[in-house]
């Protein structure tokens, strides 16, 4: 009987043990809210995975932590919310980080004409030494990068013209992202090609302030831009992501607990945006001449002359970029190649 009295009494303080380490680990996390903006719609894959991470953060921190998803720059433009992310005062961010070229020149490379061949390439690329450095240049101007989400190829749409040839983008005035790079290899084909925030282009467009622009398939449908744009060339000229990321600030201050679900959260909440993103271009494309958007492609010889034209002009801004860096990137590209034909 004294041997049972033991073994029971042991078994209830071992079960109490781990009520009261269950108990101070919830309470390890403080209740937090906290805001996660962006500037594309609600519906586009990276607004419908903001959401998905809000919500595997509250469950994972038993409620805890709540993150409000603000889409259409209603935080403001995304230089705004990057320098917002910098200081701590916004906790979390998708979108461009062209803004950031000031400070992390390497970050020009992604508006480099056809470098990538396919979407999956590009992951390999940004999951890899390449992410690895870009994420390290990032978090030492007050960035923590959670994961790179899929944007797509960018293509050129607008409202003058059918663009079937290189002759066709002659004196089209189209926007661009404020990357010199871009301008410059736009100029070089013959367009007039000129920056303009995001947030103003449907109405520069509408009111045909601008011909054209370009972006990438699933963004310009969650847009409306076909209510604006009667033309798309499938281009496909450059490889856009879109960084996923949290102050720096902000980062530091969570416990080591709560930067865990957030990694995790993050890591699986980043193959459900670029899936997602996979799983609509062709709905979206479909969308776009369902409402009246004319598609059309570059011929082989068209695409050629394009691909002659564009490296000149930008030559002294890969100098720029770094050529240390230009080579960690294209080597990378190439293992991926190398491996996928394997």
């Amino acid at each position: 009987m004294k041997l049972k009295r033991i073994v029971a009494t042991a078994v209830l303080s071992a079960v109490a043990g781990l009520v009261v380490a269950g108990n101070t680990y919830a309470q390890e996390f403080k209740a937090r809210n906290i805001r996660f903006g962006h500037g594309m719609a609600d519906n586009h894959p990276a607004g419908l995975a903001a959401k998905a991470f809000s919500a595997e953060v509250l469950k994972e921190t038993g409620g805890k932590t709540k993150i409000s998803v603000i889409a259409n720059q209603a935080l403001g433009p995304d230089p705004q919310m990057l320098g917002a992310l910098q200081g701590g005062v916004q906790e979390f961010y998708t979108g461009s980080v062209l803004a950031m070229l000031g400070q992390v020149k390497e970050l020009g490379f992604q508006d480099v004409p056809f470098l990538f061949e396919s979407e999956a390439e590009a992951h390999v690329v940004f999951d890899g030494a390449v992410g690895d450095y870009l994420n390290n240049k990032l978090s030492a101007v007050g960035i923590h990068v959670l994961g790179w989400w899929e944007n797509g190829f960018r293509h050129i749409t607008n409202s003058r013209r059918p663009v079937n040839t290189l002759a066709d983008i002659e004196g089209l005035k189209l926007r661009t992202q404020p990357n010199p790079l871009t301008l410059d290899a736009f100029k070089a084909l013959g367009a007039n090609a000129s920056p303009l925030a995001w947030s103003e282009l449907f109405v520069a467009l509408e009111t045909r302030a601008f011909d054209g622009q370009e972006n990438p398939i699933v963004l310009m449908n969650t847009q409306r831009f076909y209510e604006v744009q009667k033309y798309m060339t499938l281009s496909g000229h450059v490889y856009s992501p879109l960084v996923f990321a949290v102050s720096k600030k902000f980062w530091d201050g969570l416990s080591s607990e709560e930067q865990a679900i957030m990694t995790a959260a993050a890591k699986k909440v980043t193959a459900y945006q670029r899936d997602l993103t996979a799983s609509e271009v062709d709905v979206a494309l479909q969308n776009m001449e369902k409402n009246g958007m004319q598609v059309t492609r570059f011929s082989d010889a068209d695409l050629q002359k394009i691909r002659d034209l564009v490296p000149p002009a930008i030559a002294p801004h890969l100098e720029k970029i770094g050529p240390e860096f230009m080579t960690l990137l294209r080597n990378e590209i190439a293992t991926a190649r190398a491996n996928k034909k394997s």
